[in-house]
């Protein structure tokens, strides 16, 4: 191959770069991977690069192919990697490395210059780095004489620049790599005094360091359209101004790759997408806008604020995030959306960095320019919006965020460490609790089935709600047969207070001699329940005394007073952590003296019950946690009861198997951040509860499944994939 002759010439213009024998306008970019198909489509022609390889060839091959001439760069090891430019060995060991590189490179017809070095004043301490520079330029000038040689420096600094000057003379030109910077250069080199030739062999988006910051120290990045709009102006105003000494310049970069973000310098998105700064790089190098222009970002919000508004969250809350573009980029657009936790990088000079992975489970499908998003366990992270066209290009944005703890618990805090349980009641049709006239349980067979049911779909803790002989046959049969269940043991109370003027329908008072026989009926189910606790302890991990006996509506009230001598007896009995359950306002309201006597709070939220929609129902929820935590900080906190029912004739369309199936998948989202076991109401519809004259009540359709023990959507499409 025949080298191609380049040149610098002071002119009556100022320097140029002159290439066989002609003035050469360098139309570049930095670029490590063959994208000259794309690159020359848009006026490129010359690239630089970081490094010599054994792809290195192949490189200039294809680039002399594609009329495109190649900055080569010859990678001295800079002191901040741990060279000692002290170490005479090593430098002439380093020396010798770099004339095998120009030997085999210095023919190319590709060849435009060499850059000796990249950034090697960053962070450095010792100014022989230099001499080793010019050694290497020596060579150059011996070896390659048709090839002019630089060194790339970072940023524009007087001090280096008098260094480099008088210790690299053999230096052809100096170059520098400026960012944010790039706007004040042409002030700096005026007031410099410095007249000599020079590239920006990097420029583009404000860098990570020079960039204003959240109140936590995570940069805030530009979005994809405010980095186009840095690209026209640090070309056409800046880089304009400096024709009488800058002979050319590369923007970076080409390509794309992980610095601080994925998305901060690369020209392209890890998906090989063109932003809209390739548009504007195809306007400054040839004068013309692409006919298929990028989408344009206007702006971007995650809990209505901007990425410069300093974005908290709290762990487990759900919050809405929307990307904002220019109208007429709507039409044929797709969207994705990732989180990702912030970098943790220290490394600086372009040095590499491990890409950050994304985080599964945190955002709900939409498809679109807006997506709800649960925030995860406290800490720092990145919420990423991309709008992806069909022609190839992308507009992206990003908002820095901080999730706070808000309520949050600890591992140990989960009942036998499990977050998703299921409140189990296995009455079939024709079946029912005792009613007045007597029970009619499930068969053995039928209770088998049942828990061999709920293990296949991953639950491995029930609640039961009495300990009469339905509830003892379960735990016999888990513990015969070795399922892998645990039970919350319920201990069912009857009235022992007529609440006929709080519940809406209890028509008349309940007699004192029926609330005379329900207190001799409680000290006996309370007896039952401690044998329970006592008899199968490797079963029963936790105890609830009571459901819904306090709250104001309840039609099977029992004063507090009873309540907590309840809870003292049955401590005093068993070794299993003890509770009562009831609704989360009663709790907030009224629960301080009974707090003090359970072990944790046993707590019921029903949004669908206080018709909330499904957009508003996890919210709501976790609301009412935190408000009992508000009320009650010391206690660990349960929820033993949250549902949503698959059809109702109270709620119309509100009740369904996909919003049900949304309620359980958000709830056991956010319930695991924070560790929160929680109860979902209930395994089975059960025909025998609510009106017995609407087949669509509510009551009858919380189930998991229905009352023929086939799955719902939220077991089928939700739990069946984990």
């Amino acid at each position: 191959m025949t080298p191609v002759m380049v040149e610098i010439k002071n002119t009556s213009n100022g320097y140029q770069l002159w290439r066989g024998g002609r003035p050469y306008r360098i139309t570049g970019a930095g670029m490590v991977h063959d994208d000259f198909e794309r690159f020359t489509a848009t006026g490129g022609n010359s690239i630089r690069t970081w490094t010599t390889d054994d792809n290195t060839r192949d490189l200039l091959d294809s680039a002399h192919a594609h009329g495109v001439t190649v900055a080569l760069c010859l990678c001295m090891v800079p002191e901040r990697h741990g060279f000692d430019y002290d170490d005479s060995e090593a430098v002439a060991a380093q020396l010798e490395t770099m004339r095998k590189e120009i030997l085999k490179y210095r023919d190319h017809p590709a060849l435009l210059l060499w850059i000796i070095g990249n950034e090697l004043n960053h962070s450095y301490t010792n100014p022989a780095v230099f001499d080793a520079v010019n050694d290497v330029a020596e060579l150059i000038h011996e070896l390659d004489p048709d090839h002019p040689a630089t060194t790339a420096l970072s940023g524009f600094n007087e001090l280096v620049l008098t260094e480099v000057q008088a210790r690299a003379p053999e230096l052809d030109f100096i170059s520098f790599q400026v960012y944010g910077s790039l706007f004040g250069l042409p002030e700096r080199i005026t007031a410099s005094g410095f007249t000599g030739p020079f590239m920006v062999t990097e420029w583009g988006s404000i860098g990570y360091w020079e960039i204003e910051k959240t109140s936590w120290g995570a940069p805030v990045e530009l979005t994809s359209s405010e980095k186009a709009d840095v690209f026209l102006r640090g070309y056409q105003e800046v880089l304009g101004s400096l024709q009488s000494q800058l002979i050319g310049s590369y923007a970076f970069l080409w390509g794309q790759k992980q610095e601080r973000t994925p998305t901060w310098f690369g020209l392209f998105t890890e998906s090989g997408e063109s932003t809209e700064a390739v548009d504007v790089m195809r306007y400054n190098w040839t004068g013309s806008w692409p006919e298929d222009r990028s989408p344009r970002v206007l702006s971007m919000t995650l809990n209505g604020k901007g990425a410069r508004e300093h974005v908290e969250l709290e762990a487990g809350l759900s919050y809405t995030a929307r990307l904002e573009l220019r109208d007429e980029d709507m039409d044929g657009l797709r969207f994705r959306w990732e989180v990702r936790p912030e970098s943790a990088a220290e490394q600086a000079g372009g040095d590499f960095e491990t890409a950050v992975p994304t985080l599964d489970g945190l955002l709900a499908e939409s498809g679109g320019a807006e997506v709800s998003m649960t925030a995860p366990v406290p800490g720092f992270y990145r919420l990423y919006a991309y709008a992806l066209d069909q022609h190839g290009k992308a507009a992206h944005a990003n908002i820095p965020f901080r999730v706070l703890p808000g309520f949050s618990q600890s591992p140990p805090d989960l009942i036998a460490n499990e977050v998703m349980a299921v409140a189990y009641s296995g009455f079939r049709s024709g079946q029912h609790p005792d009613r007045g006239q007597g029970s009619i349980n499930p068969t053995d067979a039928q209770t088998i089935e049942d828990l061999e049911l709920l293990v296949s779909h991953g639950f491995r803790l029930i609640r039961l709600y009495d300990s009469g002989q339905n509830s003892r046959t379960v735990i016999e049969l888990i513990q015969r047969h070795g399922l892998p269940i645990k039970v919350l043991l319920g201990i069912w109370l009857k009235a022992e207070f007529s609440n006929h003027e709080g519940c809406p329908w209890l028509e008349q008072p309940i007699p004192e001699t029926e609330l005379a026989a329900n207190a001799q009926y409680n000290s006996a189910e309370l007896q039952r329940g401690i044998n329970l606790a006592r008899g199968f302890e490797s079963v029963v991990v936790a105890v609830n005394v009571g459901n819904e006996v306090l709250v104001e509506w309840t039609d099977h009230m029992v004063p507090l007073e009873r309540v907590i001598a309840y809870v003292r007896q049955v401590k005093q009995e068993i070794s299993q952590p003890v509770t009562v359950a009831d609704n989360y306002r009663w709790w907030i309201n009224d629960g301080d003296p009974l707090a003090a006597e359970v072990d944790f709070l046993g707590v019921h939220t029903y949004p669908l019950w206080e018709y909330k929609n499904i957009d508003e129902a996890l919210a709501y929820s976790i609301e009412n946690i935190q408000g009992v935590h508000a009320a009650l900080p010391g206690k660990s906190i349960a929820i033993l009861e949250a549902g949503w029912a698959s059809t109702a004739s109270e709620f119309g369309a509100e009740a369904s198997e996909v919003r049900q199936l949304r309620y359980f998948s958000e709830l056991e989202n956010w319930a695991s951040i924070v560790n929160v076991t929680v109860f979902f109401f209930e395994a089975f519809d059960e025909a025998w509860k609510g009106n017995p004259d609407d087949p669509l009540t509510a009551e009858k359709h919380f189930g998991l499944f229905t009352a023929d023990r086939l799955p719902k959507q939220v077991l089928s499409e939700l739990r069946d994939s984990r």
